[in-house]
Formats: structure tokens, C-alpha cells, sequence
């Protein structure tokens, strides 16, 4: 409101003192109309989960106990451990399942109907237990059944490995064909592992005889050549996918294979041969 002499005060509400029956002092018109003040959270922004290659093959990993329920999120919208909690699990004691390879050891998941050996050296995780990458795009591709050579040899990273396998899938309808799904499976892997800017050369496609009924797998072999800003990092990684033919496990819609990530050039490394001996031995439970 305005007068001839300028603008008038609004009326304002006074607060009386009801026993003295005087005005209580009201605020300061600087403390009036002062803005209000900001109230930072001091707790810290929560952090993505996000994962990221350190080693040759698997330098920080996200283990996913998976239970009965399979799935890789809890009902309870809790927020994602740090990747420094997490800790594998002592590797699984002896199995009624008699290796068929003599000397080897066999290797169970809960979410595949297969069972693959792996050398003596090998340490073997629990058969609930799943280990991945987030992609670029955030996704997350992961592994079950998993065995794991040269465990923890790196003092300066956790969950460091020289060579990992297990089993994963591709859906039918994402590729052409069963030498595609091996290709596929193995150019996903370098890019979650590695990252986009990593050199990966992608060899030829070969058959895998399995010891089911005389079915042939598939093996591809992607060489990648990871980024050395890492600790333990090895010269190369060879990335080997044996899929399986659709028939192996028929009506399941989806391509099963056992992905093996071994360090190339440094000493006692994992020769193609026994990667593809672990694959001849795949069979059913």
C-alpha cells in the first residue's frame, strides 16, 4: 500500500504478553525478511555401484550370493555394498560328483543343469555364488559355476585371479547362431572387463566334441590387450567362449557357455588346450 508520503507498512499481527499485557518484541524488519537459510545433508552422496578392470582378469568383481530366488536384487530397495565389502567365499570342500577327467575337479552351479572339471589347482566357489562386470551401458554380465586359478595372487587388489570360468547364456533370438553366440559372448566380456578403448582380435570359430551323445560345442577365442594402469596387469587376456548347441538343453530359449578368461604371456599361464579340455568335459548333471 501507498500514501502521499510514500509507501505504508503493511499492518503486521502483534504478540502481547498475557500476564503484563505489554507487546512482546517482534523481529527485526532485516530479520523479517532475511532469506532463509541452507541446510546441506552432510552425509555423503551414495555412490553407484560401478565396476572397473584392475587385473589381467578379474580385479574387482561383484559376488552374488543367489540363493533359491536367482535374482541379483533384494526385495528391500537397500543401497548396493561397497566394492571393498565384498569378500569371496571360501572355496566349496569335495562334491558327490565324481570329476571325468582323472585328477580333475568337477565344477557345479546352481542356475545351469551342467557340470564342467577343472585342474587340480583350481580353487572352485560355492554353486550359489555369481561373479560379474557391469557393462559400459549397466548392464551386468556374470558368471555361475565358477572356478578360479591363481587365486588372490595379487597383494595390491582385491579379488585378483589369473584365470577365471563359469558358466553364462546368451538368448537365442539375440544372435544367429551358435558360433555367433561364442563371438558375441566373448566381445561382451572385453567390453565389461576391459573397457571400449581395449584392442581385442577375435579369432575363428571351432568345434568343441562334448561328451553328451556326441554333441559339438563351439569355441571362440577373443585375445584382448588391457590397459596397464592397473596393478598386476598381464600383457593379455585370452577370452574363450564353448557354446553350446540349442538342442544340448532343448526349449530353453538360450545358448549355454563356459567362458574361461586366462593371462596370456607370463609364466604358468593357461595353455588353449586345457581350456578346451575343461570344455569337452561339460555334461549334464
Amino acid at each position: 500500500m501507498t500514501g502521499p508520503g510514500g509507501p505504508i507498512d503493511e499492518p503486521r499481527p502483534w504478540f502481547v504478553d498475557p500476564l503484563t499485557g505489554q507487546p512482546l518484541e517482534t523481529e527485526t524488519e532485516a530479520e523479517r525478511t532475511a532469506p532463509l537459510p541452507v541446510i546441506r545433508d552432510s552425509a555423503p552422496p551414495r555412490r553407484r555401484f560401478r565396476l572397473r578392470p584392475v587385473l589381467g582378469v578379474l580385479g574387482l568383481a561383484v559376488v552374488i550370493a543367489v540363493g533359491t530366488t536367482a535374482t541379483y536384487q533384494a526385495k528391500t530397495a537397500t543401497p548396493p555394498p561397497s566394492v571393498h565389502d565384498l569378500v569371496l567365499p571360501d572355496p566349496v570342500g569335495p562334491t558327490r560328483i565324481k570329476p571325468v577327467i582323472a585328477g580333475w575337479q568337477p565344477v557345479q552351479s546352481d542356475d545351469h543343469p551342467l557340470v564342467y572339471d577343472v585342474p587340480p589347482d583350481w580353487k572352485i566357489e560355492a554353486p550359489d555364488v555369481a561373479v560379474g562386470y557391469e557393462t559400459p551401458a549397466g548392464d551386468l554380465v556374470t558368471l555361475q559355476g565358477v572356478a578360479r586359478y591363481r587365486r588372490d595372487f595379487c597383494p595390491a587388489a582385491e579379488l585378483s585371479a589369473r584365470a577365471m570360468a563359469g558358466f553364462t547364456t546368451v538368448d537365442e533370438g539375440e544372435v544367429g547362431g551358435i558360433a555367433q553366440a561364442a563371438e558375441e559372448t566373448t566381445l561382451r566380456w572385453a567390453e565389461a572387463a576391459y573397457g571400449r578403448s581395449t584392442k581385442a582380435e577375435v579369432g575363428k570359430a571351432g568345434p568343441v566334441p562334448l561328451l553328451d551323445g556326441g554333441t559339438t560345442a563351439n569355441a571362440v577365442t577373443t585375445t584382448v590387450v588391457p590397459a596397464a594402469d592397473g596393478p598386476c596387469p598381464a600383457p593379455s587376456v585370452a577370452i574363450t567362449a564353448i557354446a553350446l548347441p540349442l538342442d544340448a538343453l532343448p526349449g530353453s530359449g538360450r545358448y549355454h557357455v563356459l567362458l574361461v578368461l586366462a593371462d596370456q604371456e607370463i609364466s604358468g599361464q593357461v595353455a588353449r588346450d586345457v581350456v578346451l579340455k575343461m570344455g569337452e568335459s561339460i555334461r549334464r548333471e
